[in-house]
């Protein structure tokens, strides 16, 4: 054999070698670029949710202040309407304890006036007592104590009371909605941390894993997000 021709045979396996590492390297840089269009579509995606989930916080975060503003409103003028309603009470009270006493005694004119005085509610509530025989039966209730004696300042305190009541879960309940889109934008903010690192790391292994760490997160958040009601 000649020395050219040992010299083509020794030249031949590093020609093979050198060949199969460029082929290596064009698979390997094919995928990496595979890798990071993936990486890039769902760090855009995490960056729009990440910017909506902060808007339905906010937006959630003000039906909660108004409508707890709106409880507090009612909850005054539940208080003034109960305040103006034992005022009310009182002098009803007066008026039918001048009533019973005139009947007590005898004295009719007293009576008559004191009935002739006595407001609507409780002139209803004072026949329907006698005619159902209070002044001989002690276990008729009074009638103060009747269906038919309604204090109207008492029925809007109630009304108040329950308004109030229903505004404050409503209240709690946006902000529990505000306080999830603010978790879903910190997961967002996560996803973006661990899927912007993910390009700078040369090893494949450790840029895989915080690449799925960073799609993974954005599965788990946006499954989460479509559970929210949307302000």
């Amino acid at each position: 054999m000649s020395a050219s021709e040992t010299a083509t045979t020794t030249q031949m396996p590093v020609e093979h070698h050198e060949t199969l590492q460029r082929i290596l390297k064009a698979v390997e840089s094919k995928r990496r670029g595979a890798a990071e269009v993936v990486i890039a579509i769902v760090l855009s995606l995490a960056t729009l949710t990440s910017t909506w989930c902060g808007y339905q916080s906010r937006a959630w975060g003000s039906i909660a202040g108004s409508h707890a503003g709106k409880a507090d409103t009612s909850e005054r003028q539940a208080a003034e309407n109960t305040i103006v309603a034992l005022q009310v009470r009182t002098q009803d009270g007066l008026i039918l304890l001048e009533y019973w006493r005139a009947l007590r005694t005898g004295d009719e004119k007293t009576a008559e006036i004191a009935l002739s005085h006595m407001p609507e509610r409780l002139r209803v509530a004072v026949k329907a007592a006698l005619a159902d025989g209070i002044l001989k039966d002690p276990s008729v209730p009074g009638p103060m104590h009747r269906a038919e004696y309604v204090i109207e300042e008492e029925r809007k305190a109630a009304d108040e009371r329950a308004a109030a009541k229903s505004l404050h879960s409503t209240a709690h309940e946006a902000g529990g909605h505000s306080d999830a889109y603010v978790l879903l934008t910190l997961m967002f903010a996560s996803i973006l941390f661990f899927g912007g690192i993910s390009g700078t790391f040369s090893t494949k292994g450790i840029r895989m894993a915080l690449a799925s760490v960073a799609m993974l997160l954005f599965a788990i958040a946006v499954s989460v997000l479509f559970t929210l009601p949307v302000a």
